[in-house]
């Protein structure tokens, strides 16, 4: 399939580095959540995006991304504003909710990687699931807690679920846990045997999680990343 043009409906900015693109299609994308799309300012360099909700029928595509300062691609991309338009692929599969588990759930977050976790939460919550639901979010400052305030009003509406915010830089108004985001799930959780997890992050936090979750009892069937 070859690339098409989508409009971008409106920019946001979540931070100074991180950026909200709503966009839609002339034909309106099907989608679920855990898929991303690819996006470029031309059809020859396009890069890949997840999908940061989930389908709500109005066929829009909403994306978190972060600046990268190095990338001129990246600089350019900052610059569009509603009405212009990217090039566009997809959408591809890369996570799937589990069908038919009711096991208390765990999500991982990582930076914009809570985009896709936003995403399958919301699909999770739109089907009333009851189970209990944990969500940590690891970001290396409180300010790219981009969300918080919309995942501790979450808490407040269901009681089961359960928030942690992991920040691993020292800030001096921060009163929350430091370090690493799947080291305090181990705090949290001495087994994760009867658990299922999503981790949703960069390749070297995937890589030190896994071995820390299956060594605590994680079955790997359960781990999603």
């Amino acid at each position: 399939m070859s690339a098409q043009l989508i409009q971008i409906l409106e920019t946001s900015f979540f931070t100074d580095d991180i950026l909200c693109l709503r966009l839609k299609a002339n034909t309106p994308i099907e989608f679920h959540a855990g898929q991303y799309i690819l996006l470029g300012l031309d059809p020859e360099e396009l890069k890949p995006f997840s999908i940061a909700a989930a389908p709500d029928g109005s066929g829009e595509i909403e994306c978190h991304i972060r600046k990268n300062r190095q990338s001129p691609w990246m600089q350019a991309l900052f610059t569009k504003q509603s009405g212009d338009t990217l090039y566009w692929q997809g959408p591809i599969n890369h996570v799937s909710l589990a069908k038919n588990n009711s096991l208390p759930t765990i999500f991982v977050a990582g930076g914009t990687g809570f985009a896709l976790v936003k995403a399958l939460l919301e699909t999770q919550l739109a089907d009333q699931l009851s189970h209990p639901i944990h969500i940590y979010w690891g970001v290396r400052q409180a300010v790219d807690l981009y969300q918080h305030n919309w995942l501790v009003q979450l808490c407040q509406q269901h009681s089961n679920i359960d928030y942690t915010p992991v920040i691993s830089e020292q800030e001096h108004n921060w009163h929350g846990t430091t370090g690493s985001v799947h080291k305090k799930v181990l705090q949290d959780f001495a087994s994760l045997a009867e658990h299922l997890v999503y981790l949703c992050g960069p390749p070297d936090m995937q890589k030190a999680a896994k071995p820390a979750f299956l060594a605590a009892g994680l079955n790997e069937k359960n781990f999603i990343s």
